[in-house]
């Protein structure tokens, strides 16, 4: 099969890595990739993940058109950043394909696209949400207040999810937005990801029984990370603030850096902020590390790489109780409620602290189900299974754009394109052409422990 695959491709993309994964393994099974670029203009010059296959930008036209008409199936890498995914949508709308959705909330994804498609957004918000959640949509006083009102009321997945011919995400937990706008199949398949320094790590990594225990948040330090939370609870512990040293390691804005580390020392907490590092010092930071913190709220992923690394990287994972987090086993990962998070943090670190041959166990356990779950054959196998069933499908597609080309050349605007009738219309015909296709394959693709 020809896969002509759009996604970032610069390094600081962890969809980017992934993505690079599993071109890989498509090509070690005996088919053919082409990788489009999909980063903003000014980023398509930034060193990128090696795919060894051919590269394409998504600004060369002809370039990729001529790769579209060769290919049997396009697949879409998106995720929650306009910056890194401009190129998938601008070619999403006008060549339908199999999105692997990264982020169940895309929501500034879809307010950066809404910049230059205003009229079009608002349409497409008033038919998921209605007119009230449009008409706030865009008013916002700043990140947070946008994120709790629009994570839950309106995710945008089903933006996203209309224009695909079938859907690869990596929890449960959102799929039920997906479902009901994708026409096409929608599966669940664990994240291919890979531990690179993870074997020579196990060789060289001694538990640290006995003095300071060190632990380790990973990723671009924002407020979903709980960066505060983790400071209070250590704190609050006279053992753990003369026996632990917490270390971010990530993008983190001067202001950010400069606040976390007045807070830290202010309240007599050993906090080490590396900033940004290359491949070579973030996997020392990970194999140096006795836990990693991976707690999120709210959390808007489909799945998290981070996780993911830690368990691979056999390390003791903290986790908040909520989205992907809950279909790791219960004996693989300590979960946290979000509810008195840092008093329930505060007894976790204590506990890891005092009895390193429990993290040790615990951390062994979730690399054995990760190592077993993650795998990038695993994940290409699907790819290709859904791209031949997400063809079934093609007629219900070709037949809504023709609908939309007629309508357009009788002079419909996009408002009338999305209203409630014509909605209607379009969906009554797509409920009669597929009649007897197997639309949705819903299903558990993550192994028991």
């Amino acid at each position: 099969m020809k896969f002509l695959i759009f996604t970032p491709a610069l390094k600081e993309s962890a969809i980017g890595r992934m993505a690079r994964i599993v071109a890989h393994a498509l090509i070690d099974q005996d088919h053919e990739v082409v990788v489009v670029r999909a980063e903003c203009g000014r980023m398509l010059s930034r060193p990128m993940h090696t795919f060894e296959t051919d590269i394409i930008l998504w600004t060369d036209e002809a370039h990729v058109l001529s790769a579209v008409s060769e290919s049997d199936v396009v697949i879409y890498h998106i995720g929650d950043n306009f910056e890194f995914h401009e190129g998938c949508l601008a070619w999403l709308s006008r060549v339908p394909g199999v999105v692997c959705l990264h982020d169940f909330f895309v929501g500034h994804l879809f307010y950066s696209w809404a910049q230059t498609h205003r009229k079009e957004a608002d349409t497409i918000l008033e038919r998921w949400y209605g007119a009230d959640l449009t008409k706030q949509f865009f008013k916002f006083s700043d990140n947070a207040a946008f994120i709790e009102g629009t994570s839950v009321a309106a995710p945008c997945t089903e933006w996203i999810a209309s224009q695909a011919t079938g859907v690869i995400t990596h929890s449960h937990w959102g799929t039920p937005q997906v479902s009901r706008a994708c026409v096409g199949p929608v599966r669940v398949v664990p994240l291919a990801y890979d531990a690179p320094g993870a074997s020579a790590g196990s060789e060289t990594y001694v538990a640290n029984q006995y003095g300071r225990m060190k632990l380790l948040t990973l990723g671009h330090v924002n407020t979903n990370k709980r960066v505060v939370s983790v400071i209070h609870a250590i704190a609050g512990s006279e053992t753990l603030r003369r026996n632990l040293v917490y270390r971010l390691v990530g993008p983190v804005q001067a202001d950010v850096a400069f606040e976390l580390s007045a807070l830290a020392n202010s309240l007599r907490v050993n906090l080490m902020i590396s900033g940004e590092v290359d491949d070579a010092a973030l996997s020392s930071a990970v194999i140096e590390a006795d836990a990693i913190c991976c707690l999120r709220w709210p959390s808007l992923e489909a799945a998290s790489a981070s996780t993911i690394e830690a368990l691979l990287y056999g390390k003791a994972t903290i986790v908040t109780d909520t989205g992907f987090y809950r279909e790791i086993p219960d004996d693989c990962v300590v979960k946290i409620s979000h509810v008195n998070e840092i008093d329930v943090l505060r007894a976790t670190l204590e506990y890891l602290y005092t009895k390193p041959e429990d993290r040790a166990a615990m951390a062994d356990r979730g690399r054995r189900w990760a190592e077993s779950s993650f795998r990038p054959a695993g994940y290409a196998k699907e790819l290709v299974d859904i791209a031949a069933a997400s063809q079934r499908v093609r007629p219900i597609v070709n037949a809504n754009a023709h609908f939309d080309r007629m309508m357009k050349g009788w002079g419909a605007s996009d408002a009338l394109l999305n209203a409630p009738s014509t909605v209607s219309a379009r969906a009554a015909m797509s409920n009669l052409l597929g009649k007897h296709i197997n639309r949705q394959v819903l299903s558990p693709r993550y192994p028991e422990k």
